[in-house]
């Protein structure tokens, strides 16, 4: 799907030379950024550094929580991070500037640049960039596993190209880091060279990203942090995981400041020009939902009624995200050491924040258990958004078909609210008699609602 018109990409073009909506003033942000992070990051465990400016000028930029547990170590802001699927944005630019260059065509064929792979004729590069091609993530024969050193690309291409389609090309979209493995078998067999030194000659060097680069395991790399898991609760060190496997999906290191400076030259046209910042930016799929939309190598979100352009990531022992939101000309970095933390609804707090629209923080309300007995029941009308609330211990719980149930909060606004928060909520519609006739899920605290009545 190609994006807009010619004639159209005046009437959306991303970047504003000055944000045409009312800003916050820094202090406001510190404010709400401070609470936001207090709320959501044990000081005496991992950590995480945010970063959020307007334009060029950063407006508030910290860190909360340790860089090594054990040695008691402070994270810092210049630190540095798996950035895991943020390494997709770097290779959708890669690829879409070597389109401009003539090298490669987004709508070819796979099968022109990797002959000698038996993959299905049909699917495109800009398939691979969208998740649209259909690529299994799971092989059809169970494999053996790789093993610590060094994977070579060409096996890891030979085990993808023998599973089957997971779909049609071209007709649903499924996240795939499979794919985008294919798109360093690409870069490779084009440039002559290896995926990491194409991107450092051809991105990081041009745009002084001196601290992004692939993250060898045995290099010493001074400033990098340390990676944390939980396993119910407690604070655990990730497991070792072996980086060169997942390569152009997600093997890249960087710190916020690279990342900010990254996403200023992307969305400014810098990289790939602004109509290929546009064409990045523009969602495959229209029938994917508001808020899973992708384009190539960029999600499209929604965050209080502002598109917000980016991508997350998660890695044994680390998240992050990295948002603009063009209407503001406001961009949110969130670099975190433990892949237990959520990134995501951090960075679309401090998002919501820099607008001057911050989603509340959670307050415990009323947990009297005759308050929490009267949302007990079933919600929904099929298996997809079957919701069942159930009272445990005292505790408001709610759980899925085959799902483990999780707590939830009865919130002072009556919302309910997920433990510990994700934004997402419930907010429950009563008739005139005060009974709950209906829960409305606001996904990622967005609307619009999805209703869902209450069974009999």
């Amino acid at each position: 799907m190609r994006p807009c018109l010619p004639a159209a990409l005046c009437a959306v073009l991303l970047v504003s030379a000055v944000p045409s909506l009312a800003q916050p003033s820094p202090a406001a942000i510190a404010r709400g950024a401070d609470a936001a992070m207090a709320a959501a990051i044990d000081p005496k465990g991992a950590g995480a550094v945010v970063v959020i400016a307007r334009g060029d000028t950063i407006l508030y930029r910290k860190a909360r929580g340790l860089a090594e547990v054990e040695l008691g170590v402070s994270l810092a802001p210049d630190q540095s991070f798996r950035i895991a699927s943020i390494t997709k944005s770097f290779t959708a630019a890669l690829l879409v500037q070597m389109a401009a260059r003539g090298e490669v065509a987004l709508d070819a064929p796979v099968v022109r640049y990797l002959a000698d792979v038996p993959l299905d004729p049909r699917i495109t590069l800009r398939q691979l960039l969208s998740h649209t091609a259909g690529v299994s993530e799971t092989d059809a024969v169970p494999q053996p596993p790789f093993g610590n050193g060094e994977v070579p690309i060409a096996e890891q291409v030979r085990r993808i190209a023998a599973r089957p389609l997971a779909f049609e090309p071209g007709t649903a979209q499924r996240y795939s880091n499979a794919g985008y493995i294919l798109l360093a078998a690409v870069i490779e067999k084009v440039t002559g060279q290896s995926w990491d030194a194409a991107m450092r000659a051809r991105l990081f060097a041009p745009l002084g990203l001196a601290d992004t680069d692939y993250d060898r395991a045995g290099a010493i790399v001074p400033g990098r942090v340390s990676g944390y898991t939980s396993d119910k609760g407690v604070l655990r060190n990730a497991a070792p995981f072996n980086l060169s496997i997942p390569k152009t999906a997600g093997s890249l290191r960087s710190t916020v400041a690279d990342l900010l400076r990254w996403m200023r030259a992307l969305s400014q046209g810098k990289v790939v020009g602004t109509e290929g910042f546009v064409e990045m930016s523009t969602p495959a799929l229209a029938t994917v939902g508001v808020q899973e939309r992708y384009g190539l190598g960029l999600y499209r979100w929604q965050i209080r009624g502002q598109d917000a352009i980016g991508h997350t990531g998660q890695i044994d022992g680390f998240a992050s995200a990295l948002f603009y939101l063009p209407d503001a000309d406001a961009t949110v970095v969130v670099l975190a050491n433990s892949d237990s933390f959520d990134a995501q609804t951090l960075a679309r707090r401090m998002a919501a924040i820099a607008i001057g629209k911050p989603y509340p923080l959670p307050h415990p309300g009323d947990a009297r258990s005759e308050a929490l007995a009267a949302l007990a029941g079933r919600y929904g009308s099929d298996p997809a958004t079957t919701r069942t609330l159930a009272v445990q211990d005292g505790k408001l719980m709610i759980g899925r078909p085959n799902r483990n149930s999780i707590p939830t909060i009865l919130d002072s606004d009556g919302a309910i609210r997920f433990v510990p928060d994700e934004l997402s909520y419930f907010r429950p519609v009563r008739d005139a008699a005060g009974t709950v006739i209906r829960l409305d899920y606001f996904a990622h605290g967005e609307g619009p609602a999805l209703p869902l009545a209450r069974q009999p």
